[in-house]
């Protein structure tokens, strides 16, 4: 969701009108998301290093968030009507007490809705997200949770805060052809990457229809593609299994 505080700057608003603008968008988007059909959505919120704009700017940020997810559990129709479920996923420590209940009361609300699932990413960065489920790894392999021989890809998907299904579409706003940190795991695997030239709140249907249309005539070579990427690692890890196994009956044979 880039782009709000260059398009405030656009129609000569202040910063904070464009972040309102913003998570207007949002519901719009949202809305046509769910009538397409569109079952898991991912934003991105706001950044950790976001914490380093000016203390004016990230308190408006906050009480935005704060207000607007409330608003949304509680008034929206995606949520009362249509059974939207709200995740807020990143590290929830660097929040005051007051936004963390915010978005408690958000998720407790809808924890059982089973309609679309929007997961808020606020704040978060994705190498935080990795690293911290590396850590989690790590810490079961150690607590014997999970023994080392299944700390795999598998079991590292397992503990990101945003798990599977697999990322089909990413898409950028504000003209910026860049990641920002944003959803790296998800989108190495095969996703579908478009860069739109227009600030977040300009975002239309005529943009979300055309990028649906144009992963839909590449999908079946994106799934060819992942297909062969499986089938590969398999034969990678089957290749591995037997030589292992190849290594440990020579050194028996020998001992």
């Amino acid at each position: 969701m880039d782009g709000n505080r260059r398009f405030a700057r656009k129609i000569h608003l202040a910063a904070s009108s464009g972040h309102v603008a913003g998570f207007s968008k949002l519901t719009d988007v949202l809305r046509w998301c769910n009538d397409l059909g569109v079952r898991h959505v991912s934003v991105y919120a706001f950044a950790i290093n976001n914490f380093n704009r000016s203390p004016e700017e990230v308190s408006t940020l906050m009480s935005l968030a704060r207000n607007k997810l409330r608003e949304l559990a509680d008034k929206s129709d995606l949520v009362q009507k249509h059974g939207l479920r709200i995740r807020v996923v990143g590290y929830r420590e660097l929040l005051s007490a007051d936004v963390r209940e915010s978005i408690e009361h958000a998720e407790e609300t809808t924890k059982d809705n089973k309609g679309m699932t929007l997961n808020v990413c606020f704040p978060y960065s994705a190498t935080d997200e990795i690293s911290s489920a590396i850590r989690t790894v790590v810490e079961d392999v150690g607590s014997g949770k999970l023994q080392a021989a299944e700390a795999d890809e598998k079991a590292l998907e397992e503990r990101l805060q945003i798990p599977g299904p697999d990322l089909d579409i990413l898409i950028r706003t504000s003209g910026q052809i860049r990641f920002s940190n944003f959803m790296l795991w998800q989108s190495s695997k095969m996703a579908y990457i478009q860069f739109v030239d227009a600030y977040w709140p300009e975002f239309s249907l005529r943009h979300m229809l055309y990028i649906l249309v144009s992963w839909q005539l590449s999908s079946k070579r994106i799934e060819s593609r992942k297909r062969k990427s499986a089938k590969r690692q398999i034969d990678s890890k089957a290749a591995a299994s037997a030589e292992s196994a190849t290594a440990s009956d020579n050194d028996t044979c020998c001992s």
